[in-house]
């Protein structure tokens, strides 16, 4: 018989950036831009704090190289932003083009913006650039044509009015109420894609600018590059709800900078204070209901990355990380990254602290009195992020929280998120006592929902049925047979490149396979879909990185909606560490880009738990980060013999029990939460290996008992006797009645 069951072991899903579960996304006052852009929060690196008024070619550059050189690209900063001061100005304000658009500073630049462009994209980085609202005063004064159009720059200024401007000032006011105006901007956004652009920072905006916001974003979606676009700054609130339609992120309050450095215009060493930084606190409270995927607040830069002379305490520093991340705001680091310290650095890759920023939710503040402040946020598997901190600069503060202001009663199991210690379960409330400006960030798991917080028991009792071959069962008549309502339909493999199909040639819509899928749902049922197994073209290694595989697995969510994504990863895929890094990698994406779903890993394992590649596997992905739902060996194929496959599977989940505590921080209870198993019935591909009704009941009994998080089989395609013309890919060679193990499974409850 062929191993069809071990034809599938990949692996599942993994959160954003950390140990931290994507919470759902809940209402907002204004509908999101629907750009498709920053879907989670911009990272990376942009110029203005230490560069200043200053930058060139070589300077960016180098920046670029150290965010790779680091590893800081590794967890997720990927823009290298270039600021204000790239322009040429003269007596009258910016020089500009043969179509009124700022021109280059060659000398700074001689490669011009496209070739920076180019190096930062040959780094697997994205660009950022910036530019203001309105018409150059030397553009009107050359009366320089508008591209594409008979129209010219006198024809839209309004030379009545003169915009905000940093750096060479004269810019003038645009009517948009005249033609050619729109087609204005339009050809600066087509020149800036030309150039490699990626992100785009307008700088100066205020209420009176929205026609300017408003002409961008237009310019920008029909430039023909997707373009990040980012408003700045100290923008009204009262105008929130445009800048949340229009924009992706948006500056709340003026710079992070206290221009109290030693060089020419406060430039240098220090960046920032802690008054600048503690002035966040209100104003991301009040902001905090306009944050959500698509459109962030932004608090300005992030000073972290050169020790205490940036002008914060490494307790303040950790403050400004965590209140950055708990309100979901862009992380753009403003340091000098060529010579990053090694305490930051270690705060910077800190997943955890990541994943909190990346998980879609902006916290809010639940205790404010005098220098003692708590923020929480909740996520969607009923856990909840808290940040407690003392803004004060002189005295330790006892900052206290009890877990009913939070959201929940009784007691909870909380991990420190900066260390990754498991605390313990606190009962009613939870205390610390911090030093000025020091921050304690914490997950907490209500102890009542422990059972809840495992897959709910339709997910978790999702058996396998391999719809290619193998005879296949209608599902819904196993449904009406059994009581299931879910299944895990395999397998999702490569057509031989990057693309995924069912078995590799099937299409994912408008066959046999999504006619099955509807036909589950209308019965009230629903799916997993599994992509891998042990044969076929696996899509992990077809797919050359991890952006090219988190597209696939995108492909198959997309085509189903799904609610869960079994990654089942064996043979070759399962072997190769840099395929592993790369699912790993992809699943970050895949996380991010999908609040609230589901995802499994399933991998084979010994009567141990699992072997040496399952452990790399796990700490691999607790390592950078990922909190997956559901580990889930597969306990078969290991000699288990005629009699004891139940007590053998129970001591092999007890090993990967104490694998994923002990790369997790996680405790018993909710390790348990997270594993699972996926048996086989009757005869495995071990010709002496049998697993009985018998085992299936031993197994239920441990699950009831420690509430898995997946209890499931391989398949349902064998789980008949065998009869005339059948063979073991559609029946399960023991004597049996139709389905008796599927029914000894359909009785857990969670």
């Amino acid at each position: 018989m062929i191993r069809v069951r071990s034809l599938a072991t990949a692996v599942a899903g993994l959160l954003v950036a950390a140990a931290v579960p994507l919470a759902g996304v809940t209402a907002h006052p204004a509908a999101a831009s629907d750009n498709g852009r920053s879907v989670r929060p911009a990272m990376g690196w942009s110029s203005w704090s230490f560069v200043r008024r200053t930058p060139t070619e070589a300077k960016i550059r180098a920046q670029a190289d150290a965010l790779v050189s680091s590893g800081l690209k590794d967890h997720g900063f990927v823009y290298v932003n270039l600021d204000d001061f790239w322009q040429k100005c003269d007596s009258n304000g910016f020089t500009v083009d043969g179509y009124g658009r700022w021109a280059v500073d060659t000398a700074k630049f001689p490669d011009g913006i496209k070739g920076v462009a180019d190096y930062v994209h040959s780094k697997g980085l994205k660009f950022g650039f910036y530019v203001t609202p309105g018409i150059a005063r030397n553009a009107v004064t050359e009366n320089t044509p508008i591209e594409g159009t008979s129209y010219h720059a006198k024809d839209i200024a309004d030379t009545s009015r003169t915009e905000k401007n940093y750096n060479c000032k004269n810019m003038y006011y645009i009517d948009y109420s005249k033609p050619g105006a729109q087609e204005f901007v339009d050809s600066w956004a087509r020149q800036f894609a030309s150039w490699g652009v990626d992100y785009l920072k307008i700088d100066g905006v205020g209420s009176a600018d929205i026609p300017d916001v408003q002409a961008w974003d237009k310019a920008l979606r029909a430039s023909g590059r997707p373009i990040t676009f980012a408003l700045s700054n100290n923008l009204p609130i009262a105008d929130a709800s445009t800048w949340r339609k229009l924009a992706n992120s948006w500056r709340t309050q003026g710079d992070v900078e206290c221009y109290c450095g030693p060089g020419s215009n406060g430039s240098g060493y220090p960046l920032t204070d802690w008054s600048h930084v503690s002035k966040r606190f209100d104003s991301a409270a009040s902001w905090q209901p306009y944050a959500g995927p698509g459109g962030w607040n932004d608090l300005d830069s992030l000073e972290i990355g050169n020790g205490d002379q940036v002008g914060l305490t490494a307790d303040q520093r950790r403050s400004h990380f965590t209140l950055w991340s708990m309100a979901a705001a862009p992380l753009l680091l403003g340091t000098d990254l060529t010579r990053l310290d090694s305490v930051d650095k270690a705060m910077l890759t800190n997943d955890r602290l990541i994943g909190v920023d990346q998980d879609g939710v902006a916290a809010k503040r639940i205790v404010n009195s005098g220098v003692k402040q708590v923020w929480s946020k909740k996520e969607s598997d009923g856990q909840y992020v808290v940040a407690l901190f003392n803004t004060g600069t002189s005295g330790n503060a006892t900052v206290s929280v009890n877990w009913s202001q939070v959201g929940f009663s009784g007691s909870g199991d909380v991990t420190d998120l900066w260390s990754g210690s498991h605390k313990g379960v606190t009962a009613d409330s939870y205390s610390a006592t911090l030093r000025p400006g020091e921050t304690r960030l914490i997950r907490v798991k209500p102890a009542n929902s422990l059972k809840t917080a495992a897959a709910s028991p339709g997910f978790a009792v999702a058996p396998y049925e391999y719809l290619g071959w193998g005879s296949p069962q209608n599902p819904t008549s196993v449904m009406s047979a059994t009581g299931v309502k879910w299944f895990t339909l395999a397998f999702i493999l490569s057509d031989g490149t990057c693309n995924p199909k069912w078995d590799g040639s099937r299409p994912l819509t408008g066959g046999s396979d999504q006619s099955t899928i509807n036909a589950i749902r209308a019965a009230g049922g629903d799916i997993v879909v599994s992509v891998g197994g042990w044969s076929g073209n696996k899509l992990g290694e077809k797919c050359s990185s991890a952006s090219a595989l988190a597209g696939a697995y995108q492909k198959v969510i997309n085509a189903y909606k799904l609610k869960a994504l079994d990654i089942d990863i064996e043979n070759t895929e399962w072997s190769n560490a840099t395929v592993r890094q790369r699912v790993v990698d992809a699943l970050k994406t895949v996380k991010a880009n999908n609040p609230g779903l589901k995802t499994v890993i399933t991998f084979g394992t010994t009567t141990s738990g699992p072997d040496s590649t399952g452990v790399d596997m796990i700490k691999r992905a607790a390592n950078s980060g990922l909190a997956n739902d559901v580990w889930c060996i597969m306990p078969f194929d290991f000699g288990g013999g005629t009699t004891n496959m139940g007590s053998l599977t129970t001591k092999a989940m007890e090993g990967l029990k104490a694998q994923v505590k002990s790369a997790y921080g996680y405790s018993d209870a909710t390790a348990y939460t997270h594993i699972g198993l996926s048996s086989m019935n009757g005869k495995t591909d071990d010709s002496g290996e049998r697993v009985r009704v018998a085992d299936f009941k031993t197994m239920l009994a441990y699950a009831q008992q420690h509430h898995i998080g997946r209890l499931t089989y391989w398949a349902v395609n064998r789980d008949r006797a065998c009869g005339s013309g059948t063979d073991g890919d559609a029946c399960s060679g023991v004597t049996q009645q139709p389905y008796d193990y599927l029914k000894v499974f359909t009785q857990y409850t969670g």
